[in-house]
């Protein structure tokens, strides 16, 4: 017996973290959703403001920029495919500088919105007082909210009072959350359309890392980079700064073993980009040292859907999201405390290295996994499914609110 058919639903994107944020994978996951719900025929408002995770984010929007910061306090709208993001610009783009009076503005725009568009879901990610009064006021206007859990930080029960959907990318966060705060929290894995990230002409000779951050394992990768420099000077490694700068991370790491500097030979640098398919398309394998807790890693599924091995840290969301597709790291337990500055020996790093050196120079072994990887991320994270899984639950929301039967 087939499915009913899901109802056309009105759905309100309402934060003030901008989903252009090329920095952020919850903006990238949310982003490429409301993509799919609007190719089903669903109507997707977007109110949001110019705040990023980091300010590398904007990349997105890197050529009008400069145009939209000197608009601050007025409302931008940005076209972005199918959609179009009504933004309010902000004086600065981080979160904790908004002022009060930018957020009125952008909640009066919100009280505005409900009324006009009148959603049948009002959807966001964050858990301060603007995101509580959020809930109240979708409510308030007769929609059912729904928020994203991107991150593994959510603690207590008030910020999530007035929300009644909460999603996750994630069978492992979603578990973690049961366990932790006792919040019923549903998986629908992560969006990531395959035209957006395969690479149509690989020449794979490159280890890629992205995001070179203490709590991305940037540490563990400049050390094992240091310990190949000289032995294996042909394998280069490609470091995507998508948030922090891999100039600090050398500095500290070299300084550490009495070799301080800023740069190594075997290292290519590249910035954050809005387009990954030329880095994928150079990967031979893919470095997830991750040592913070992670909900899933969408880079991982990315590389997989390329054919390119990650080696991942066995923690959090990335194992799931692997699979059999590539290697497991455990890292010893100091490595895994804040500030992930304690590096494993370099005997245990060899190990790593073993099997980057393997992936590099042994076609069997790495076809072996290229192939693993490539089968999983075609069904395990096929878009179509986990869209098939998100429309499920907005309508049954949207049904729970209105009262009827889905």
């Amino acid at each position: 017996m087939s499915e009913m058919p899901v109802p056309k639903m009105k759905i309100l994107w309402a934060s003030v973290f901008s989903l252009l944020d090329t920095s952020s994978g919850a903006a990238i996951a949310i982003r490429e959703m409301l993509m799919q719900l609007v190719h089903r025929g669903h109507e997707v408002d977007i109110l949001g403001a110019t705040v990023f995770d980091h300010p590398a984010g904007v990349s997105r929007i890197a050529d009008s920029w400069d145009e939209v910061r000197a608009r601050a306090g007025q409302w931008v709208n940005v076209d972005d495919g199918p959609l179009r993001h009504r933004l309010y610009v902000t004086g600065e783009t981080a979160r904790p500088l908004l002022t009060s009076r930018e957020e009125g503005d952008w909640h009066e725009a919100l009280l505005g919105r409900l009324d006009a568009f009148g959603p049948d879901i009002v959807f966001f990610y964050g858990g301060q007082t603007l995101e509580m009064l959020t809930a109240i006021d979708a409510h308030r206007a007769g929609a059912g909210v729904a928020a994203y859990l991107g991150n593994g930080h959510f603690h207590g029960k008030r910020w999530c009072r007035d929300i009644d959907l909460l999603l996750t990318a994630s069978e492992t966060n979603a578990a973690f959350y049961r366990e932790r705060e006792g919040y019923e929290v549903c998986p629908v894995g992560v969006f990531i359309d395959p035209a957006a990230v395969v690479a149509q002409h690989p020449q794979p000779d490159r280890i890629l890392f992205v995001n070179p951050t203490l709590e991305k394992g940037a540490a563990v990768v400049c050390r094992m980079a240091m310990l190949l420099e000289r032995r294996r000077p042909d394998i280069v490694f490609e470091v995507v700064e998508a948030r922090g700068k891999w100039e600090d991370i050398v500095r500290l790491v070299t300084a550490a073993f009495g070799e301080p500097r800023d740069s190594l030979s075997n290292v290519v640098v590249t910035r954050n980009t809005v387009d990954m398919r030329p880095l994928y398309g150079r990967a031979r394998c893919l470095l997830v040292p991750t040592l913070c807790w992670e909900s899933a890693g969408r880079v991982i599924v990315e590389a997989m859907l390329n054919g390119i091995p990650p080696i991942v840290s066995n923690r959090g969301g990335p194992p799931e999201m692997l699979g059999e597709g590539g290697l497991r790291i455990e890292f010893p337990p100091a490595c895994y405390e804040p500030p992930y500055a304690e590096l494993p020996s370099d005997r245990f790093l060899e190990q790593i290295i073993e099997k980057i050196v393997a992936f590099v120079d042994d076609p069997g072994f790495h076809g072996h996994f290229s192939s693993h990887a490539r089968l999983l991320a075609a069904t395990k994270h096929d878009i179509r499914h986990n869209t098939d899984v998100l429309e499920r639950e907005f309508a049954a929301l949207a049904a729970r609110r209105t009262g009827s039967a889905l």
